[in-house]
């Protein structure tokens, strides 16, 4: 068939999050900014917002009202968008990227095509959201996306070929005299704006409302992020967050903090991560666990 069908869908998808034409549910963040959606493109995605739709939180009328009264308005409006979308991008990363990108006359479109063709851009990330969401392997929307497959997609996504196993899984670097693999090089791919406790949030909102293909594409930006910005301020605010609102049976966000700090030991210097190792139940004991390990494969 092609893929002019597929192409149609996600159009319509597109054009469906623009105009909010057929809503039938409003979803409302914490400070009362209000969210049109579709039950038929939210709910089949989310068995949490399934079951909130069928248990009758309904305002009086036609329209139908979920409250997420915890959510930052922020993490409200990115989980609509990826809903939608397949993605999602944070409005600081838009503006700081806008700034070096584009004139003040440019459009939107013109926008999205630039970061297209720079690695830099959170345009080249849309194919792995694709896959994540759907099992694609086409990237949605634009000629402007490049088709590619989900093995051309890990590679693109991603700043190395072993960059997942840097990140907790089996790698072939090697060691330091210390024992610590070596750090991977900062990602073409990071944004100027680290956004690291933003991508956390958006993960636990993937674990909190069932949408795994959202938990997967906050991981990879997370970690994409913080190969470029691991020394950020808001580690210490991320790494909070990451340890605080997944349960510690989901490991992958954890390993990506814990290496990091494995990566680079001068974090333990700096007094807010003193305070976050100290008051994180777990995290000064997985570090100690890696540096024994570490040290057991270097003698070994």
């Amino acid at each position: 068939m092609g893929d002019k069908p597929r192409t149609e869908l996600f159009n319509a998808l597109q054009s469906l999050y623009q105009s909010r034409d057929y809503s039938d549910l409003v979803i409302f963040a914490r400070d009362g900014t209000r969210h049109p959606v579709h039950r038929a493109i939210v709910c089949p995605r989310s068995p949490w917002f399934s079951s909130a739709v069928q248990v009758g939180h309904w305002r009086e009328g036609n329209e139908g009202h979920v409250a997420l009264p915890d959510e930052e308005p922020e993490v409200v409006r990115l989980l609509v968008e990826y809903l939608y979308l397949l993605d999602y991008e944070p409005v600081e990363v838009a503006a700081t990227e806008d700034n070096t990108s584009r004139g003040d006359s440019s459009s939107d479109a013109d926008r999205r095509s630039t970061q297209s063709s720079q690695a830099g851009q959170y345009g080249q990330v849309y194919g792995t959201s694709a896959v994540s969401a759907f099992g694609g392997p086409q990237s949605p929307f634009s000629q402007i996306f490049r088709t590619r497959t989900e093995s051309a997609l890990t590679v693109h996504a991603l700043p190395s070929g072993d960059f997942h196993g840097t990140f907790g899984r089996p790698s072939t670097r090697t060691r330091r005299p210390n024992g610590n693999n070596v750090a991977p090089e900062p990602s073409p791919l990071a944004t100027n704006a680290p956004c690291l406790a933003l991508h956390a949030r958006m993960y636990t909102a993937g674990q909190k409302y069932g949408i795994e293909g959202l938990k997967k594409l906050a991981l990879d930006k997370f970690k994409i992020q913080l190969t470029r910005h691991w020394d950020s301020e808001e580690l210490a605010e991320a790494i909070h967050v990451v340890y605080n609102t997944t349960p510690a049976s989901d490991k992958e966000m954890r390993e990506a903090v814990a290496d990091v700090l494995d990566w680079h030991g001068r974090l333990l210097d700096k007094p807010e991560i003193e305070i976050a190792i100290m008051e994180i139940n777990g995290l000064a004991y997985e570090l100690l666990k890696r540096s024994r390990r570490a040290e057991t494969e270097y003698m070994g």
